[in-house]
């Protein structure tokens, strides 16, 4: 029997750094709303049965955005076994309440958190995080830091001073999707609702369980749409891969 693995989608954000109007996830890069192809790049590994699983996906969203995503996946993802669920307050919570959706999966089975708002995920990316998990219990997208950082303290009065340079080739920017062995996940966000922890990162949420997170390789392309600064961005990206037209399935 197949194994499971189940794409874990956050899209229930208040976008509030887009700023007032469209919300951020239905906002157009290049003739697709922003989730549009995000689910679009998940939709495909379905599809194609990577590695022999089964897929299912969980859509947590918003009780504005509910009715409007059903109608859309009904209409380019008719063949993807999709269930749905309103997010909480917080990301934690909108996982949370993600993973509750999930019945019958065995502890070995998969999860991937990834970001409704990272639409440039490419389906290199997803299988490496897919393939890392053949290895290990946790795994995250991730790339090299390319800017310099520094080690700062910040004074009462908001003063802000340098304290050091640390080596930036010891620090990676953790992207998703982010992928769990079910029993892992169930664990990490168990302990999190409990303790009332919050993280905008899953894998933040593992390290406290002190389990072992490895990285898989990511792309610089991989962003996520937080400002309008970003779809001007991600329009020029989707226009350099040839892929301008509105999706279709």
């Amino acid at each position: 029997m197949n194994r499971n693995c189940y794409f874990l989608i956050p899209a229930a954000g208040s976008g509030t750094r887009m700023g007032a109007g469209q919300p951020k996830l239905m906002r157009n890069v290049e003739g697709s709303p922003v989730i549009l192809r995000t689910l679009g790049a998940v939709a495909e590994i379905c599809r194609s049965k990577y590695a022999n699983f089964e897929y299912m996906i969980i859509l947590v969203t918003t009780p504005d955005l509910m009715g409007t995503l059903k109608a859309m996946c009904n209409e380019y993802f008719p063949d993807i076994d999709i269930v749905y669920t309103l997010g909480g307050n917080t990301r934690t919570e909108s996982v949370s309440l993600g993973l509750g959706m999930i019945n019958d999966a065995m502890p070995d089975d998969i999860v991937l958190v990834h970001d409704g708002a990272r639409c440039l995920v490419t389906s290199e990316e997803i299988k490496a995080c897919i393939d890392g998990l053949k290895e290990h219990d946790v795994c995250a997208s991730a790339v090299p830091v390319k800017n310099t950082l520094k080690e700062v303290e910040i004074s009462e009065d908001g003063q802000v001073k340098v304290t050091g340079t640390p080596d930036r080739s010891r620090f990676y920017e953790i992207l998703t999707p982010q992928g769990f062995k079910y029993k892992d996940i169930k664990a990490c966000y168990a302990k999190a609702i409990e303790e009332g922890l919050t993280a905008t990162d899953d894998t933040a949420l593992a390290e406290l369980l002190n389990l072992d997170v490895y990285l898989t390789k990511g792309l610089y392309s991989n962003l996520k749409i937080t400002t309008p600064e970003d779809i001007a961005i991600a329009s020029e990206i989707v226009r350099s891969r040839g892929e301008s037209e509105p999706f279709r399935d």
